[in-house]
């Protein structure tokens, strides 16, 4: 009983200690101005996700968590698939990178880390990144525009020749909610 009391008065002190920064260190840890991270502004918010025939494909809520140094994107198909991913600036590259994770994570393109190639503020950005599968690795290469009309196109196309040709294995038309 002793040690979980200490235990539990450890955490208090650490998070006091935590919560008493002074407001130049909290600053500090404030990522809300980061160039690379505002890439995404565009994208933040609730989507209902529709095809070209306006059908629905899903929804993807996007949002800015811990003091806006992470973006968080929760997806969910109307066919049930579920996905998470984590955009965060890599500090030893200082590039927004990508990480994709959904319920078949152990499955080839279950699991993705992409990062950031081509992007203009407020317009578009672009992540690539790889995953294996059977003795090879295909190249994923995600695509977000904003159109005129507000809305934002989402366009996922892989490669198996080392990016010699490229497939479109997901289109969605991102509607705000």
């Amino acid at each position: 009983m002793i040690y979980y009391l200490r235990q539990f008065i450890t955490c208090l002190l650490l998070l006091s200690g935590l919560l008493a920064l002074p407001a130049n260190a909290q600053a500090q840890l404030d990522c809300s101005g980061n160039k690379q991270l505002a890439l995404l502004d565009f994208w933040f918010g609730e989507w209902r996700v529709v095809n070209d025939a306006d059908e629905s494909l899903g929804r993807n809520n996007i949002y800015r968590l811990l003091n806006g140094c992470v973006i968080q994107e929760r997806w969910q198909g109307t066919g049930g698939g579920v996905g998470i991913s984590l955009f965060f600036v890599n500090p030893e590259t200082n590039k927004l990178k990508q990480v994709w994770v959904t319920g078949q994570a152990l499955s080839p393109g279950g699991t993705k880390e992409k990062e950031l190639v081509a992007a203009e503020l407020g317009e578009y950005v672009q992540f690539l990144g790889s995953y294996p599968n059977g003795d090879g690795r295909v190249l994923d290469r995600t695509t977000l525009r904003r159109e005129d009309s507000g809305d934002i196109v989402q366009l996922i196309e892989v490669s198996e020749d080392n990016g010699v040709t490229w497939q479109s294995v997901f289109r969605g038309i991102y509607r705000r909610r």
